[in-house]
């Protein structure tokens, strides 16, 4: 498991939240580092919910069962990403904070905490892309209104210099394959 991150995320908890943005390159450390963030908040007690595509998932679970019992295990709640950015057939913000809501909800309401890890991957729609940032203003809201821990990663050759420069607004860390930073108007 990668230090940098359990450390990351360990610290995150005893500050009652964080909105962290990954701008990934490399995808064995990006596996890596999701897998960590899960192993770590499930050793923590808490549920994780996984907003992931059906071909990175898979490399990731080997890596948890390695770490993680059967009951462990149940505490991981996958959703396909593409499913969940455009459950209305679209990348619509208010659809998108509602329908996070609605999941984030479902644990809450039961008491038990919850953190997420979303992948988000679109197309190549420009329209998308403009709604991201709305989308992560949203979700940061409600992140910290909540104290929730989650984890929004990019592949960064995916993400042009200006929606990158968006996303830094709404996080509070920023991390990429090999470092933290900590975003001053996070």
């Amino acid at each position: 498991m990668d230090n940098n991150m359990k450390q990351l995320i360990e610290n995150i908890q005893q500050s009652d939240g964080g909105h962290i943005l990954y701008c990934f390159n490399e995808l064995e450390a990006y596996i890596e580092n999701e897998a960590t963030f899960i192993i770590t908040g499930v050793e923590q007690g808490d549920h994780i919910l996984v907003v992931e595509n059906d071909r990175i998932f898979p490399l990731v679970y080997k890596k948890l069962q390695l770490h993680l019992n059967e009951e462990q295990l149940e505490k991981v709640h996958l959703m396909n990403n593409f499913d969940f950015y455009c459950f209305h057939g679209d990348f619509h913000p208010s659809t998108m904070v509602n329908y996070f809501l609605e999941n984030i909800n479902t644990y809450t309401e039961r008491k038990q905490h919850v953190r997420t890890w979303g992948h988000v991957e679109w197309g190549h729609d420009d329209q998308v892309s403009l709604a991201i940032g709305e989308y992560e203003k949203g979700i940061d809201k409600l992140i910290k209104e909540r104290g929730l821990i989650s984890v929004c990663a990019y592949d960064d050759c995916r993400v042009p210099a200006e929606i990158k420069k968006n996303l830094i607004k709404h996080h509070g860390v920023l991390i990429t394959d090999d470092k933290i930073r900590i975003i001053a108007n996070g």
